[in-house]
């Protein structure tokens, strides 16, 4: 009888166990960033339905506030929707209140590590033809092995129907 060669097993896995778990590793991290990715083109959907249900905007006369233009939160502020459709991302709450008036977008104070949500009515904020909603989140998905962030970045635009047109 032949024996076999003792310890061959060891170095064979010693060999292909880091490939092996590297790919297992880079598959999870990808669909987990597939995952990440859908998640934000959900929050963009659903903040864009909410700023059409929304189409109120208030000045705020805060003095601190320096006559600043926000949203109004009514029914649901649009962060909360953004949040509620992206559920497994953490997404920015503050209110959208940072305007820029030639463009007609709202803002919100970003927070490092939040999805952050930009804002653009199309026509202007008291009566718009259309509202785009941007949602933007920075991905770390191989954070434990490498420093590597993505940039993940989703736009839903509704067009407002008047009731002529209904």
């Amino acid at each position: 009888m032949r024996k076999a060669p003792r310890g061959q097993a060891v170095v064979e896995f010693a060999l292909v166990a880091p490939i092996f778990f590297a790919l297992i590793f880079g598959v999870i991290a990808a669909g987990y960033l597939f995952f990440q990715n859908s998640a934000i083109g959900d929050g963009a959907q659903g903040g864009a339905r909410e700023a059409l249900v929304e189409t109120q905007f208030n000045s705020i006369t805060n003095p601190l506030a320096m006559g600043k233009i926000c949203e109004s939160g009514l029914p649901v502020a649009i962060e909360t929707a953004v949040q509620r459709a992206a559920n497994i991302l953490p997404v920015d709450p503050n209110p959208l209140c940072n305007y820029s008036g030639p463009n007609n977008v709202l803002t919100q104070t970003a927070v490092a590590g939040d999805a952050s949500i930009t804002l653009t009515a199309t026509g202007g904020l008291a009566s718009p033809t259309s509202i785009t909603v941007k949602v933007t989140y920075v991905a770390h998905p191989l954070r434990p092995v490498l420093a590597t962030t993505i940039t993940l970045r989703s736009t839903s635009t509704l067009t407002v129907q008047s009731a002529a047109n209904g």
